[in-house]
């Protein structure tokens, strides 16, 4: 079994505006926010044939079963993809610009990707490649947000 990713620390101060609406989970990502309520960063894990899947689902994309087990995400991701935001979608955005929007894939959990932020790195060096490390955001609306952080002395 994995490391569980208990990095208590927090951003000290929010990334993007605390006036944009925090998650609204649905019953199928209920489990999923419960335990970023918790500062635990856990994937569904096909309970029959093993693969990892992000968003969580009730039945297994590949063997369509029904048997859901969750596995603590490792401490260390990196990026797989981002952009970097220059225009407002939203009024509460405005002061954050530019801001990065980054996909995130984690080794030993298939293909799972995580849509989430890096935190604390100027635009100009982000870079696919990039490894981070976890770090939570919040409480907003009563959970605690999953960002990143560039990985201290491990680079690309």
């Amino acid at each position: 079994m994995m490391p569980e990713s208990t990095d208590n620390t927090a951003t000290p101060r929010p990334y993007l505006s605390t006036d944009l609406p925090g998650p609204a989970p649905t019953m199928d990502e209920s489990t999923f926010w419960g335990f970023c309520a918790r500062r635990e960063l856990r994937f569904q894990r096909c309970g029959n044939c093993g693969k990892h899947r992000h968003p969580p689902s009730p039945i297994c994309p590949y063997c369509r079963s029904e048997l859901i087990d969750w596995t603590s995400a490792p401490p260390v991701a990196e990026i797989y993809s981002y952009t970097i935001v220059h225009y407002a979608s939203h009024p509460a955005v405005q002061e954050a610009l530019p801001y990065n929007v980054a996909i995130l894939s984690f080794p030993g959990l298939d293909d799972v990707r995580l849509i989430s932020n890096v935190v604390d790195v100027p635009p100009e060096e982000i870079a696919i490649g990039l490894r981070v490390e976890l770090t939570w955001e919040g409480p907003v609306d009563g959970y605690f947000l999953p960002r990143f952080r560039q990985l201290q002395g491990g680079g690309k």
